[in-house]
């Protein structure tokens, strides 16, 4: 021999093992691939068991079809499956499982057994699968369906199990299987315990889709349901106030399949633009069903991403639909007071006095000082630029008006906030915020209609700026033109400014310049035209708004409460914060202690 590496055929059951690291990356991998199996065998109840997060036990018992004693021995076997039997048939799947090597990779890394029996058959048969080494099928005890039992996973693959996280955190990625699984299958039955302890008991033909979130979630949902051609979007998103800095309560489902899918969560954030807060996540849960030869699922070991094969219509499809529940509703947050205990019911006469007095104030004049501003005349809004058509935007519906919020009248508090009675309570509002997004959408749709109005400077301001600054200013000058703006390179090292837009002629033309360009210039660069659109615009809104702390006259109040109604998303600024809080009239008689009259 001359040294050099012998080619070999490697052994079954290291091949086995191998598969193993990509199909089986840590327990909660296990309860998915098993549950899927289930689900292929029409169960309609699941029951899932696992101890010390899936490293000692995981037990799966279902009640669907069972194997027959003659396909057993092919259950352990790589590449074994019901589910396909050529290759047209990879290109229309319609299983959750199809390439036969889950049972196969989870025996060679743990003992494995299965017992198993079908409708017809009159007893059970087991399987045991002990790190690869198959023994069976024997006769056992046993119910029809199918369970299975994995024990000690990675016992013989020492560095995969010394890798695994807490228990405490194994068991957290096993119930998010598990409810994953649960919401895409609302016709199976769900039973799953950890340690003994049941954590979820789910029966069959119970609408799910709030099972993810928490229960202080479950009153603060829009419903989704759309349909285009053969492709139908339906689910639940959650009000702008549930965003969060994570990804937790976002749920995304292809064909009853949990997916991660670039898609569909940059359509779900384009759809909340505006509306939530830079760094926040809408929660959501969205089920895409759609024919089975318009995605691939065949392109992640553990099919948690899937190819489209229209991803723009897929795109499309779930912008408009979450866009269109958000524009019909009111999304003004409501104030949450403290909530105190109610006190026990008052006597008979404090009862007859509560009611003299109610009588009694209605019948008062208002204070004397206070003088609301009713809305019998509208004044242009201040500092806005002139609107044309309705304020909706790009062809939408404005957004509907709430029936319980009609205009009766404003006070400014603080030369900052408005405050207006409604029918059943009151509002608050940020008199900037307002104003920033009334702007926003002014001018989101004039630019749609054409450039900005632009004045031509006597004399080009110059500024600083260093290449990278010069670089992205480049990038960004058609846009910019558009908006009115004409700043170009001046030399190497300085920027000069020759017009600027009519409406922005009290602010200073380099300082807006030198803000926009010192943002995050990697972010600003790599982001497409209309993303980086609503960027300047928002920067616009906020420099042109009323400010905290700008007195308002009766005129401009009443034009700026007016305007509310006529743009889209005038609950929040373009930023993501609420321009409205909501304080109903049960609220205040909480806070008064008035809920025992």
């Amino acid at each position: 021999m001359d040294g050099r590496p012998v080619i070999r055929q490697l052994p079954q059951a290291l091949i086995n093992r191998i598969a193993a690291g990509e199909v089986v990356e840590r327990p909660a991998s296990v309860v998915k691939e098993l549950i899927e199996n289930a689900i292929d065998a029409g169960a309609t109840q699941i029951t899932i068991d696992i101890e010390e997060g899936g490293r000692k036990l995981i037990r799966i018992v279902d009640d669907g079809r069972g194997i027959a004693p003659d396909q057993l021995p092919l259950a352990f076997a790589p590449h074994a499956t019901s589910k396909l039997t050529d290759d047209a048939d990879l290109l229309s799947i319609r299983t959750m499982g199809f390439r036969g090597e889950a049972l196969a990779s989870i025996g060679s890394v743990s003992r494995c057994r299965i017992v198993t029996r079908t409708n017809d058959g009159d007893a059970a048969f087991g399987m045991d699968n002990t790190g690869g080494e198959v023994t069976g099928p024997t006769p056992a005890a046993g119910n029809v369906g199918t369970t299975v039992e994995v024990r000690d996973l990675f016992f013989n693959v020492p560095a995969r199990r010394k890798f695994l996280k807490a228990t405490g955190t194994e068991s957290s990625y096993v119930t998010e299987t598990v409810l994953k699984l649960a919401l895409a299958n609302p016709s199976v039955g769900f039973r799953y315990s950890r340690d003994g302890k049941v954590a979820h008991d789910l029966p069959p033909g119970v609408d799910r889709l709030l099972a993810g979130w928490p229960k202080e979630f479950r009153d603060q949902h829009l419903a989704v349901d759309r349909r285009d051609q053969d492709y139908h979007l339906h689910g639940i998103v959650g009000l702008p106030e549930l965003a969060a800095p994570h990804m937790r309560y976002q749920y995304l489902f292809v064909a009853g399949r949990p997916v991660k899918d670039r898609h569909m969560i940059h359509a779900l954030r384009e759809a909340f633009r505006g509306l939530c807060e830079p760094g926040r996540h809408p929660a959501a849960v969205l089920m895409l069903n759609l024919p089975p030869g318009a995605v691939d699922v065949n392109v992640h070991p553990q099919k948690l991403e899937v190819r489209f094969r229209e991803s723009n219509r897929v795109h499309a499809l779930v912008m408009s639909s979450v866009k269109q529940a958000l524009l019909g509703a009111n999304l003004a947050p409501k104030l949450k007071p403290k909530v105190e205990e109610p006190e026990p019911p008052r006597e008979n006469v404090r009862e007859t006095l509560a009611a003299f007095f109610k009588q009694d104030l209605q019948q008062q004049t208002r204070l004397e000082n206070v003088q609301p501003v009713e809305t019998t005349e509208v004044a242009a809004p201040p500092a806005v630029p002139p609107s044309q058509g309705d304020g909706s935007s790009n062809g939408e519906s404005r957004e509907e008006v709430d029936p319980a919020l009609p205009i009766r009248g404003a006070i400014q508090l603080h030369n900052s906030y408005l405050v207006t009675q409604t029918d059943d309570g009151m509002v608050i509002i940020d008199q900037h915020a307002l104003h920033e997004r009334i702007i926003f959408e002014d001018l989101l749709q004039r630019i749609r209609r054409g450039n900005l109005e632009s004045q031509h400077l006597l004399m080009p301001l110059t500024f600083d700026a260093d290449g990278r600054q010069l670089e992205v200013l480049e990038t960004l000058r058609p846009m910019l033109l558009r908006l009115g703006i004409d700043a170009e390179a001046f030399g190497p090292d300085a920027v000069a400014v020759r017009s600027f837009p009519s409406f922005l002629h009290k602010l200073d033309p380099v300082d807006f310049l030198q803000q926009l360009l010192q943002r995050d210039e990697s972010e600003l660069e790599k982001a497409d035209d209309e993303t980086v659109l609503h960027e300047v615009l928002d920067m616009m809104s906020c420099k042109a708004a009323v400010k905290a702390g700008d007195p308002l006259t009766p005129e401009e109040i009443t034009a700026l409460l007016a305007r509310r109604d006529l743009v889209s998303r005038s609950s929040n600024c373009p930023h993501g914060r609420p321009t409205t809080l909501r304080l109903s009239l049960t609220d205040l008689e909480r806070q008064f202690k008035r809920t025992g009259f």
